[in-house]
């Protein structure tokens, strides 16, 4: 493991549910039928050109999918991720599904924002979420994994569901 990523783990965080991952699949549909919904706006903007539907799906999950940094560490009996969130979220307002070799994470949150124009401001209420998907390398076991945040770090422990013998790397 990387020292850097070991300062990290050091620090101590608000602990962050973990679920079974069937938990998120509602969120998961949901998240999917918003991208098809905003796939078909990109195919009727395009004038309804028939050939450009996978373009119009990853467009789609570019802008409905926030990417944010991670790092994915391991150490002979476990995987670590790192992840940076997109902006300032709380621990309660954040889910973890882990199943044996996928990670889910999941964020949903009502945030006001303020909207400036010539008539003035005004501030509305908007449900703010989202959603992300990475495959695992290898078998975790979810029953044991852990997550915590800390500012604006997830750190997700997985202990590897068949941790490597150290006996096995003489």
């Amino acid at each position: 493991m990387q020292p850097e990523l070991l300062e990290k783990r050091a620090e101590t965080g608000q602990p962050v549910k973990v679920v079974p991952a069937e938990a998120l699949n509602e969120r998961w549909a949901k998240m999917k039928e918003a991208i098809a919904r905003r796939a078909y706006e990109l195919f009727e903007r395009r004038g309804c050109v028939h050939g450009h539907d996978l373009d119009d799906w990853l467009q789609a999950e570019s802008e409905l999918l926030p990417r944010f940094p991670h790092t994915v560490a391991q150490t002979a009996s476990e995987f670590i991720v790192f992840a940076e969130l997109p902006g300032p979220w709380k621990a309660d307002e954040l889910l973890v599904g882990i199943e044996p070799r996928r990670l889910i994470v999941s964020g949903e949150r009502e945030a006001q924002v303020t909207y400036t124009d010539r008539q003035g401001s005004r501030t509305e209420n908007q449900q703010q979420s989202f959603l992300r998907v990475l495959d695992l390398p290898m078998d975790v076991d979810p029953m044991r994994a852990t997550a915590s945040l800390v500012p604006k770090t997830l750190e997700i422990v997985m202990p590897k569901a068949h941790p490597a013998n150290p006996a096995d790397n003489r």
